[in-house]
Order: C-alpha cells, then sequence, then structure tokens
C-alpha cells in the first residue's frame, strides 16, 4: 500500500518537533516528506514534495495559510489540508476554513485530537482513486476557468459592455426571470478610511467574507458573485421586486452575525433583463455612497439615496443662511438649532448624494457666516486666513452627522464671541441697529428714520454709526442689499429686475449701476463669468 506524503509546516521550530513526535506517523501509513518554517518555504516544499497531506500553522511569515490553500484549489492539486492556530479571536476561522481545509485545530493541539484528524484524512485520501483524482483535477480546471470566465463577463456587463449578454445566454447564465437586479457590498474599514487590518487579516477576513455571501446568494443558478475592486458584486435573478431587499438584509444578518463585521449593502432597483443591468448596477453605487448621509453598517435601497419630490424643501438654501444669520446677531438659540436643522435637510436634499457637494456647501455657509459677523462688528471664529484646515477637517469626516456636529461647534464658538462683544449699551445699540436692517433691507431705510427709531438726533447717530462700524450709514446699507443681491444672482434663477425689487430698488438700471461699482461688472457679465470658473 502507498504511503501517504505528509507536510508540516509552522513558523515555531517547537512546534515542528512537537507535531512530529506526538503521534507514530508510520504506523497510520503516513511519510513525513518535508518540512517548512514560513508560507515562502511551504509554497516551494508544495511544489518539490507533492504531498498528500499538508498540516501547517494558519499564519506564517511569507504567505498564509488561506494563500497557501486557494493556491492549492486554483491548481486542482487533490491535497487535503489540516490547519493548526492560535489565533482563537478569528471566531469564524474555523467556519471560513472549513470550506476548502479538511479541519482547524487550536494550539495546543493534543494528540488524541491530532490522531483523529490525520486518521480522518488518511481515510479520505485511500478512499480517492487515482482515477478519481485526475478526474476531480480536470472537473475543478473546467469550473475554474468556467467562474473566471462569467466573472469577466459580469464585470464588463455592468460597466455597460451589453455585448458580453448574448455570451452569457450562451453560455446558459441568463434564466428566464422577470427582473435582474445588482447588490453591492463594502466593509465599512475600506470605504476611504485606513485599515485596522493588516494585510494577511485582510486575506482571511475576504476569504470568509466570499463564502457566506456565495452560500447565501448563489443557492440557484440563478445568482452570481464577483468582485468590482475592493467591494463584492452580486447579480440577482428574480421573480419579485422585494426579492433583492430581502436578500440583501439576510446577508446583512449573516454577516454581522457570524463575522462580527460592519458592512454596508447598496440594493439598485430591478431592470426588466440583463442588458440593463448596468443601470442597475450604478443605482446600487449610488445607494452604497449614500451611507455618508444616512449612516454604515445597513442596506440601502435605491431609493432612500433620494427624496422622492424637491417640494420637501422648505425654503431655498439662501433664505435659510439667512435667516440663520440673523438668529445668530440677535442671539436666539432656539432659532439658531431650527435653521440649523432647516440647512441640514436641505443640503441632504440638495446635494444628490455627493458628500463633496455637501460639504462645500456647509463650509460656505460658515465662510458667509463669519463674514457678515465679521461686518457687524464681531471677529467670529477662526479668521479667514486660517480656514482651509475647517475645510479638509469636513472633508475628512467619514458621515455627514460628524460634520453637523463639528459646524455647530464652530456656530458654538461664534455665538460666544459675539455675546462676549455684546456686553456694553453701545453695542447692544449697534446690534438692533445692524439686525434691523438685515429684516428690512428691501425697505426705504433712511439715517433719520433710523436715528428716530434709537432715540438719536441724525448728527449723533451717524457719528455713533460710523465710530462702531468704521462706514457711514447710507453705504452701510448699500453693502447689505449688495451681499443679498449678489447671493440671489448666484443661487436663483430670478431676473435682474426681480433682484433689484427684492433688495430695495425700485430702478434696475441704478441697481445695475450700483451692482457694477460694488463688483465691477453688471449683474448679468458677472453671473456670466462666474459660471465660466
Amino acid at each position: 500500500m502507498k504511503s501517504i506524503r505528509v507536510l508540516l509546516a509552522d513558523d515555531e521550530p517547537v512546534i515542528l518537533r512537537g507535531l512530529k513526535k506526538l503521534i507514530s506517523w508510520e504506523k497510520l501509513g503516513l511519510t513525513i516528506v518535508g518540512e517548512a518554517s514560513d508560507g515562502i518555504e511551504l509554497k516551494q516544499q508544495i511544489e518539490d514534495c507533492d504531498p498528500d497531506l499538508i498540516i501547517s500553522d494558519i499564519s506564517m511569515p511569507g504567505y498564509t495559510g488561506i494563500d497557501i490553500i486557494r493556491e492549492i484549489h486554483e491548481a486542482g492539486r487533490a491535497v487535503k489540508v489540516i490547519f493548526i492556530s492560535a489565533y482563537q479571536e478569528f471566531t469564524y476561522a474555523r467556519q471560513a476554513l472549513q470550506y476548502g481545509a479538511l479541519d482547524y485545530l487550536v494550539k495546543p493541539v493534543n494528540k488524541n485530537q491530532l490522531e483523529q484528524v490525520v486518521s480522518k484524512a488518511v481515510s479520505l485520501i485511500r478512499q480517492e482513486t487515482e482515477g478519481e483524482r485526475n478526474k476531480e483535477k480536470l472537473n475543478h480546471y473546467e469550473q475554474r476557468n468556467r467562474r473566471l470566465t462569467i466573472e469577466e463577463l459580469l464585470d464588463k456587463l455592468t460597466d455597460g459592455n451589453k455585448g458580453t449578454a448574448d455570451t452569457l445566454l450562451d453560455m446558459g447564465i441568463i434564466a428566464l426571470s422577470r427582473y435582474v437586479s445588482i447588490c453591492l457590498v463594502e466593509t465599512d474599514e475600506s470605504s476611504g478610511q485606513p485599515s485596522r487590518w493588516e494585510e494577511r487579516e485582510r486575506k482571511l477576513i475576504d476569504f470568509a467574507l466570499s463564502n457566506i455571501i456565495k452560500e447565501t446568494v448563489e443557492q440557484s443558478d440563478n445568482s452570481y458573485m464577483f468582485r468590482k475592486g475592493e467591494r463584492f458584486c452580486i447579480l440577482l435573478q428574480h421573480e419579485y421586486a422585494e426579492e433583492p431587499a430581502r436578500i440583501a438584509l439576510d446577508l446583512h444578518d449573516k454577516i454581522t452575525s457570524f463575522l462580527k463585521l460592519k458592512v454596508t449593502l447598496g440594493v439598485g432597483n430591478p431592470v426588466d433583463g440583463m442588458d440593463d443591468a448596468d443601470e442597475s448596477y450604478r443605482q446600487a453605487l449610488k445607494a452604497l455612497n449614500y451611507k455618508y448621509f444616512t449612516g454604515p453598517n445597513r442596506v440601502i435601497p435605491v431609493k432612500e439615496s433620494r427624496y422622492e419630490s424637491e417640494s420637501l424643501i422648505q425654503a431655498p438654501l439662501h433664505e435659510i443662511q439667512s435667516t440663520l444669520g440673523i438668529a445668530m446677531k440677535l442671539q436666539h438659540k432656539e432659532q439658531i438649532e431650527q435653521e440649523c436643522l432647516r440647512l441640514f435637510q436641505t443640503i441632504r436634499q440638495t446635494a444628490g448624494g455627493n458628500r463633496n457637494q455637501a460639504v462645500s456647501t456647509v463650509y460656505n455657509t460658515f465662510l458667509q457666516l463669519e463674514q457678515e459677523l465679521i461686518q457687524f462688528g464681531v471677529e467670529a471664529g477662526p479668521s479667514l486666513q486660517d480656514t482651509n484646515p475647517i475645510l479638509e477637517r469636513l472633508a475628512n469626516y467619514s458621515t455627514f452627522q460628524e460634520v453637523e456636529e463639528d459646524f455647530r461647534v464652530l456656530l458654538n464658538k461664534m455665538s460666544g464671541q459675539i455675546g462676549s462683544r455684546m456686553g456694553s449699551k453701545e453695542l447692544k445699540q449697534l446690534s438692533q441697529v445692524k439686525t434691523y436692517i438685515e429684516e428690512h433691507y428691501p425697505e426705504n431705510i433712511t439715517l433719520e428714520s433710523m436715528a428716530g427709531m434709537m432715540f438719536m438726533n441724525s448728527y449723533y447717530f451717524s457719528s455713533f454709526f460710523k465710530k462702531h462700524t468704521g462706514q457711514n450709514f447710507k453705504n452701510y446699507v448699500t453693502e447689505v442689499r449688495m451681499n443679498h443681491a449678489l447671493r440671489l444672482l448666484l443661487q436663483s434663477d430670478m431676473m435682474v429686475y426681480e433682484i433689484a425689487d427684492s433688495v430695495g430698488y425700485n430702478n434696475a438700471r441704478h441697481f445695475s449701476d450700483m451692482f457694477k461699482k460694488k463688483y465691477g461688472k453688471l449683474p448679468q457679465e458677472y453671473k456670466q463669468s462666474f459660471k465660466s470658473q
């Protein structure tokens, strides 16, 4: 009877010596043909010794046990593998490795355990005739090549290459189902943040994750898993529109329960046929990216990544920003919070899932508030020359909720500085004047009417205003009107004459002249030059 060839591998010499002495290999019909102290040496020994059985540590320098077993199967070798390891913290490793390995033992290995597992391996190997092993090897090659071809075709199909659908049909991949849907799976550790996993741990996790996805979605011939970059992509062929969401929820539950991993799944809408699979893929990608707004570790159908109607937006963005600025100046905390909520809701609705646009809008709102408060006489927040770190910080947050929280911190700092500057009676009076101007700038505000409202004579009020602002009253009112006019010009579709009327000018020509004096160009010219930037 032919002796079974055994290869031992462990990066600890004491373990190798212990394995050789722990059981009587010859009595069980085995011969130790080689030893390896790391993954690179093990890989070479497999080629040199042609073993029937490998007993190896799962975690070694060079190549991990997962790397080795994957190469064994890809090469079609009829080799049994038993893993041993001290890595008990990977509670899912036993389950994952059993897809390809014979068993998994945790150090320290005792004699009875090793003898039992080795005897099992001997029995299985003896049962396989040389002809059966050759047949299995050939079948493995055929299946592997077929699967790789399918995965390549599906990758091209989701990129928009519709011609691949005919090839998939010829291969019998396309089922007579009503719908096709794409689902994307992404570990939340890999979506832009530095990974906390080492490379060998990453491979082990990918191996386990891949097996759970396959086990869940490939129970029938109608669903396939393939990779697109760092993500797992799933093609589902199904009869009922709600089926992908159900499968995605089931998969998410299994991954979180068995692997203790945080993953987000994006689910595209069902499409009528394989030719339109790229559309469902784009929707799944959009849904997956929307986790920035919804939060990670969940299933996101594409319908959640958009608002059903723009009518949900309660007010234009520029109006909310303006109202927030007034609330800041009046120190109305409840209104500040209310306007913040409206601001964030509107940004979520108008950003269309684009995180860069959302961050940019929040940042521009901060700059606008800071500029308004500086004009108001309060140096609020960091200086304008030091705002780049703020933008960088906002852009680096992994969720929009973190951006919201940071923005509120910035507003609190501004509010505190406003409060500290409004302690004196004169500054409180100045605050009243500026707030009134902000609220009534479209109306006919004159120096005399403002002085009367503050119970001052016109001369004293003019001196008082210039003392605290460095500007004369008329120029200040004009500047406020121009600032609001510029915002309306760039953030709305209003005509020039409508903007003029809304900021207090009943003569559009006069308004245009004042605008050019302030910004160097007529309103329409300014808008065109801004768009071309």
